[in-house]
């Protein structure tokens, strides 16, 4: 098993069955790829509508 690589804020991580996108919180958000290039290609784009790892949290009152 390889060590984890940061693409644009996601972990790219190779888990049982492929490889995956590992946001912030530890959860898979995209995959599983048959390859690691694969999970690349898209963490290159990838643009989590949910909570991307990077996106700015709201401010307490």
């Amino acid at each position: 098993m390889s060590e984890p690589k940061g693409v644009n804020g996601y972990l790219i991580t190779q888990r049982a069955d492929g490889w995956h996108l590992i946001n912030f919180h530890g959860d898979s958000v995209a995959g599983a790829f048959a390859t690691e290039s694969q999970a690349v290609a898209v963490a290159e784009v990838f643009v989590d509508e949910a909570g991307h790892a990077s996106s700015a949290r709201p401010k307490k009152k």
